[in-house]
């Protein structure tokens, strides 16, 4: 988009100059005009500031083909369709007889232009204004890319679990510690130096093999205490003391509900390593986020199970998913279900607290269905979609 001035044709004489009469307070109110306008230009960038927003992203099929390759930042097939790359034992693997699609939301900053668009309705339907705290919560920005690829992880790890359960391989976790996730900006841990994606394994010698663990033991402790963190930086296995004094929790997280007496600065997850028979992994390139879970899953057993999962059909879904086959609700279904209908999908399974927001832009073609467990969705494909039933191992 650019500005066009208004010009004079070139060789057309200017007309002949008249008098011009000066209304009083013509020149005040073109002052203020300009002063309203810089005013409306500075607000729509402070507001812009505040907010992301959500458009729809791309639908990659999830694919054990070798021919799914990085190429300029992004995993594709050879024709440019994009592709998520699932690497299971080649001797286990059967070719699907549909296709199965995640789905991605393309998250950007708001521009001035797309803030005044809100305001005046002009966004659209495939469009969604999110205010950066609802996007963010506590989360720094600097710290965001940190988390969607610890959640991408965690996604990829669940997935098996739940797969490989479904199917009765036997299988197992490992809980290695309280696994940091995000830091929140000047509390104890940010100025100790904890950073996203450390591993914290013990608090003044005592083991902490979960996340839920190390709050226990911080829960209690007055605000000044000084503890000692055992912390595995970035996840690695150099393992280093951190000395952290423990502060009063800040007024808006007590607002929100936090209710231990101190306060660390952390968020964190257990890390569980799966305990798997054999290798499952899949790789989504440069995509970050839990909500593949679900899409991931149900590739997995497509793959390891007979390649009829779908009944041939094209099928996508979004939802985080447990190692135990529950369906948790995500963000950005509105334009994921954009995404999806533009690629061709049929089938589209979303949380179900989340359908009413993806129903009505499936259009005719798209047939949305809400679960809360993977067990749904199976039941789903198989008795109303023509998949097989899975196999028992």
């Amino acid at each position: 988009m650019s500005d066009i001035w208004p010009t004079v044709p070139a060789g057309t004489a200017p007309a002949s100059p008249r008098p011009r009469r000066r209304r009083a307070g013509a020149v005040p109110a073109l002052v203020a005009a300009v002063a309203v306008v810089a005013a409306l230009a500075g607000l729509a960038v402070h507001q812009a500031g505040t907010f992301f927003v959500f458009s729809p992203g791309t639908a990659p099929v999830i694919t054990t083909s070798a021919s799914c390759r990085l190429d300029q930042g992004s995993l594709s097939l050879p024709g440019g369709s994009p592709c998520v790359r699932l690497e299971v034992p080649a001797h286990r693997a059967h070719r699907s007889t549909g296709r199965l699609l995640m789905v991605d939301v393309e998250v950007g900053q708001a521009s001035p232009l797309q803030w005044a668009e809100y305001e005046l309705g002009l966004l659209g339907r495939e469009r969604e204004m999110v205010p950066v705290a609802a996007y963010a919560g506590n989360t720094p920005a600097s710290e965001l890319g940190c988390q969607d690829a610890q959640q991408m992880s965690s996604a990829n790890e669940n997935a098996a679990l739940a797969a490989l359960q479904a199917l009765h391989y036997p299988v197992g976790g490992r809980e290695l510690g309280a696994q940091v996730v995000g830091v929140l900006a000047g509390s104890p841990a940010w100025e100790a130096g904890v950073k996203c994606n450390d591993l914290i394994t013990a608090v003044d010698g005592q083991p902490v093999r979960t996340a839920a663990s190390l709050t226990r033991y911080l829960a209690n402790l007055a605000p000044g205490t000084r503890v000692t963190l055992t912390d595995r930086p970035g996840g690695t296995r150099r393992a280093q003391e951190v000395r952290v004094t423990l502060a009063a929790p800040p007024a808006k997280l007590v607002a929100q509900g936090f209710s231990d007496r101190s306060f660390l600065g952390v968020e964190t997850q257990t890390d569980l390593r799966p305990v798997l028979p054999f290798p499952v992994s899949v790789n989504a390139g440069s995509i970050g986020g839990p909500s593949a879970g679900l899409a991931f899953t149900l590739a997995i057993l497509d793959s390891l199970g007979n390649g009829n999962l779908t009944g041939g059909h094209r099928v996508a879904a979004t939802g985080t998913i447990s190692p135990d086959g529950a369906v948790g609700q995500v963000g950005g279904v509105r334009e994921k279900t954009v995404a999806v209908r533009q690629a061709g999908a049929q089938i589209f399974f979303v949380p179900a607290a989340e359908y009413s927001q993806a129903e009505p832009l499936a259009g005719k073609s798209l047939r949305v269905v809400p679960v809360a467990s993977l067990a749904q969705a199976l039941a789903v494909l198989q008795h109303r979609f023509g998949g097989s039933p899975l196999p028992r191992h």
